[in-house]
């Protein structure tokens, strides 16, 4: 298992902001090349976001939430950007706690927190 305080380095500072439909923000893999077969929920506050309601987007293709599986997986190498869009309300100005969660296929669910200001 990764600690959680190894995870949230995943998290790419600063890029948390409000888009069109909902918010989205930016990870970038230091760990290891891992295969996503899961995503959500993302919490905000109160808020859950469930994998329909969440998509990736890796090398500019986009990845919903909902599709994906062990036979539909997106593998994640070491240095690649993504971006987790999630539709859904808007966030507020301020500093936001948002708890990430997602399932690789070597270690199982993966859970971090990130706090930062949305833009």
């Amino acid at each position: 298992m990764i600690p959680s305080f190894l995870l949230a380095k995943l998290y790419v500072k600063g890029s948390l902001k409000n888009n069109d439909t909902g918010f989205e923000f930016n990870l970038k893999n230091i760990i290891d090349p891992t295969m996503i077969i899961g995503i959500g929920p993302i919490n905000v506050g109160e808020k859950s976001y469930e994998s329909d309601s969440i998509s990736m987007i890796l090398a500019e293709k986009t990845y919903p939430g909902a599709e994906l599986s062990r036979e539909n997986s997106v593998l994640v190498r070491v240095g690649i950007p993504i971006t987790v869009k999630v539709a859904g309300e808007r966030l507020q100005p301020g500093i936001q706690k948002v708890s990430v969660s997602a399932t690789t296929s070597d270690i199982g669910r993966i859970k971090f927190d990130l706090s930062d200001t949305a833009s």
